[in-house]
This record gives structure tokens, sequence and C-alpha cells, in this order.
């Protein structure tokens, strides 16, 4: 059998590249998650965003690849099985060829090493706070993701909590996270979160890196109040231990590096002992289950509820186990953050 997929970017004789089902796609992507060597690993990685439905533009976009290289491996796959696929040449192959296959080596072992890079850089530790209780979750969806967290603790003992997703997939949205962390590291003490909002928007604005945008929200405890902004990110979900009801403050504001002088707001709330926030990228509310059907904003903000009078990991672990259930184990579409604070 075989899964015809329409690529509107292949050439006009051949307007369909099907993929063989050789595999199922939880065998693929188990192959791609498995892999240790660059090179196989990122042959794994195109076929699994191919077995996803995405049309080789968007694949070469991804990873950095051209998409006749991309078209050649699909090809290749299909023609020699997942067994040899990776290692396969054609007879006479030319020099051409041969001086391809180098060149897709060299940038597999680069990617793998930017990958290797990112995990370390995104992998920021969860500050310890006298008031909160704090737990993170991140799971990307391709070989370099676009979601973020990180934390800044002042002195005063003012915690900063970022949350971003940058648009698009693979190695442009992570050198947009990359810029990102840099500059939050740098001002994350900016006791104004307005003014922090802003100068992050400016200076990615003119870093000129076409297209890219980082949707963000910023939330900071202090003295039992959350102050919060947000940049083009779903609602921030508030569940209030008292009434135990929960509040979706939705605050609009334009992704970071779009409109340097778009008037973004901040709202000020109280936090009570027993009361819980979630800040999460989108990637959660779109999971998809078998039949195509979104996880959607009423359905996590119940999952929310549900979960919100335990302490900040098992809520985690509540909501991560909904959504799996959901998708039925189907790999994820998107990059999904999930940060849990709550009030001791």
């Amino acid at each position: 059998m075989v899964r015809n997929v329409t690529d509107p970017q292949a050439s006009h004789h051949a307007s369909r590249i099907p993929l063989a089902d050789h595999l199922s796609g939880n065998e693929i992507l188990r192959r791609y998650r498995s892999a240790t060597r660059a090179v196989e690993r990122t042959h794994w990685h195109i076929i699994y965003l191919k077995s996803q439905g995405r049309i080789v533009a968007e694949i070469a976009d991804i990873t950095g690849y051209s998409a006749p290289w991309i078209r050649r491996l699909i090809h290749r796959y299909n023609e020699t099985g997942p067994g040899a696929f990776i290692a396969a040449h054609p007879r006479g192959t030319s020099a051409r060829v041969k001086a391809l296959e180098r060149d897709y080596a060299r940038k597999s072992e680069e990617l793998e090493l930017a990958r290797q890079v990112q995990q370390l850089m995104l992998t920021s530790p969860v500050p310890r706070h006298p008031d909160l209780d704090i737990a993170v979750f991140m799971e990307t969806a391709t070989e370099l993701g676009g979601d973020y967290y990180d934390f800044h603790l002042g002195a005063d003992g003012a915690l900063t909590v970022a949350v971003g997703d940058a648009t698009g997939h693979g190695a442009r949205a992570g050198m947009m996270v990359t810029a990102t962390k840099t500059l939050f590291k740098a001002m994350g003490h900016e006791q104004d979160l307005l003014a922090l909002v802003r100068q992050l928007t400016h200076i990615l604005k003119s870093l000129n890196l076409r297209g890219l945008y980082m949707h963000l929200t910023i939330c900071r405890y202090y003295e039992s109040k959350l102050q919060l902004v947000v940049a083009g990110m779903p609602p921030i979900l508030v569940y209030r231990a008292a009434s135990r009801h929960v509040q979706n403050l939705v605050l609009r504001g334009m992704p970071l590096g779009s409109f340097p002088d778009f008037p973004y707001r901040r709202r000020t709330i109280d936090f009570e002992p027993g009361d819980a926030a979630l800040l999460m990228s989108d990637g959660f509310e779109e999971l998809r289950s078998p039949e195509g059907k979104m996880m959607e904003a009423e359905r996590v903000c119940a999952l929310f509820k549900e979960s919100a009078d335990r302490s900040a990991e098992d809520t985690i672990a509540h909501l991560r186990a909904a959504g799996t259930k959901w998708a039925g184990n189907r790999p994820l579409n998107d990059d999904v953050t999930l940060v849990v604070l709550k009030r001791t």
C-alpha cells in the first residue's frame, strides 16, 4: 500500500509524491527517535515528517535540506525499504550525487550538534521558591523545537516566568528561540514587565529575522500577586482554590518582533494560597484525536480544574496522561509546553 500525499511543490510531471506503506507512523517515529547516528537520524526525520503529511517545501523549511534531495530520499525509501534506504546508492552514482551525499552527511552532523546544543540550552532548571510549587513539561515535535520556557528569580524573591512559541518549526524556529532566551537571560531582571516586552520586541525586530516571530507569555509572581503580559499566546488558566473555579485570562497582543510599537497590556491579579496557574503553548490545545478532532480550550480548562488542587507535578502528569489518551499515542503535530505554578 502507498500513502498518496499531494505535494504542490513537486514538478509538473510528478505532482504527487507517495510514501510507501512499509511501516506504521508510530514505528517511523520510534526509529527516528531511537536513531543515534546523525545521518540515520536525519533520514528518519525526513521520512517521519513525510508520514505526517508534510509537503516537501515544509520539510525543506524544517530541516534545511533542499527539496530535490528530500524527493530523492523519499523515492529511495519507497524503492529500497526501511532496512536499506539510509545506505543505499543507485548504480552508476555520479560524482555530483556523491558530492551531494557528502554535503548531506556534513549537514546532518551539524544538525545533530545543533539539536544537542539546543536541548542543553532549553533545559532551564526549575527554581525553588518559598511560596510556589513549580512543574514544567516540554516535548518538541521535530528535531529542533520552537517552544521555550525560562525563569528568572530575583534577589527580592520576584519570580519571572517566560513561556514562548516561535513561528514555524525546525532550524528557523530554533534561531528565534536562541535569540529570545539570550535576551531574557540578559533582561529578565527588568522590573517593569511592559518595558521588558517592549525591549524584547524592538530588539527581535531589529535582528531582521524575516518571517520569524516569538509568541510569548511573561508572568511574574511577587508578594501574592501575579503580573501578566501576553504576546499572541493562549489564555492563562488560573484555578481559584476558594471557589474551585478556573479563570480564563485572555490578553491580546501581537507576537514579538512583528510590530515593535504594539500597545501591550499588563494585568495584575491576586494569587492566594492553593491557587494555581497554567501557562502553555498552543500545541496542547491543538492535540488531535485519531479522528482529527482538536483537544481545544474548554477541554483543557476542565482537565486543569480536575487536577489543580494537587501538586504542580501531579497536575502536569494528569494533563499529559489526558493528552496521550486523547491523541491515541499519535506523534505530536506541534511542540507542547506546560508550566504550572501553585501557591503553597
